[in-house]
């Protein structure tokens, strides 16, 4: 079965749009990265790019109780669901969910105190996306991404044409850092996210999520081959997670910060 058939993106929905999470990441990875953003001003204004269903942006949410947010996601589903989740939790005057493109943001340029991303920038390319985030930054603000890298020159055939299916230009943390600094940031820190970053909200949820499905699904051939291709994803971090990883940055737009 191809990946791109009809059958397929809807069960991929079905799997993923019920999870607390659309990528790797967790609360305890989110504040450390908010703890490199040193001198954010005390209410800051942030923009969640490819927020998903909003599992970070709810996290901001907590961490930045004095914060306004902007999420934007192409997915409309996953908007409303964080628009309902939005309401449930009395934050409507604090979170705006939008339905837009990450390439050509609604809101104005230099708008924002802090640009927050999580697995989400290299689905318009990375550096393209650094230069967008770049310019809804004010000055001094920062820019809070992760992104999927390689740890090795050789990586097994199997992993190498998973990720040449979804992200072919993925690289290295070196590559990274360079396309960042060529963006005009300035480089405060990264690191590397945990294991338990990709298993507690995301892989683990996933896999009970796939197999509700089979056994929803039982005897319908092409829903069950397209939950195994869902499958092999947390399959193949089990195998070869050592071979890849997804890298925390946090990087500033040079400049003093404008009064507030």
């Amino acid at each position: 079965m191809s990946g791109s058939s009809e059958r397929f993106q809807a069960v991929f929905l079905e799997v993923f749009e019920s999870l607390p999470r659309q990528g790797p990441g967790n609360r305890e990875c989110a504040a450390r990265a908010l703890d490199l953003c040193s001198e954010l001003p005390p209410a800051p204004a942030i923009l969640d790019l490819g927020c998903g269903a909003g599992g970070q942006t709810l996290l901001l949410a907590e961490l930045l109780p004095s914060s306004s947010i902007v999420a934007i996601d192409t997915h409309a589903p996953g908007i409303e669901r964080l628009r309902a989740t939005v309401a449930q939790r009395g934050l409507t005057s604090r979170i705006a969910a939008l339905v837009g493109d990450m390439a050509r943001p609604d809101p104005p340029a230099a708008s924002f105190d802090l640009v927050w991303s999580e697995g989400a920038l290299y689905s318009i390319g990375l550096r393209p996306a650094l230069q967008v985030c770049h310019d809804m930054l004010r000055p001094g603000g920062y820019l809070a991404f992760t992104d999927a890298v390689w740890r090795t020159d050789r990586p097994t055939p199997e992993v190498r044409a998973m990720f040449e299916q979804d992200y072919p230009g993925m690289g290295q943390v070196t590559d990274d850092v360079a396309a960042i600094r060529d963006a005009g940031f300035a480089l405060v820190g990264h690191f590397t996210l945990p294991d338990a970053a990709w298993w507690d909200d995301f892989y683990a949820p996933m896999e009970a999520r796939i197999a509700q499905l089979r056994h929803q699904y039982a005897g319908d051939a092409e829903t069950l081959a397209a939950l195994d291709q869902l499958a092999d994803e947390p399959a193949m971090h089990r195998r070869h997670g050592g071979e890849y990883a997804y890298e925390f940055f946090v990087a500033r737009r040079p400049g003093p910060p404008e009064p507030r």
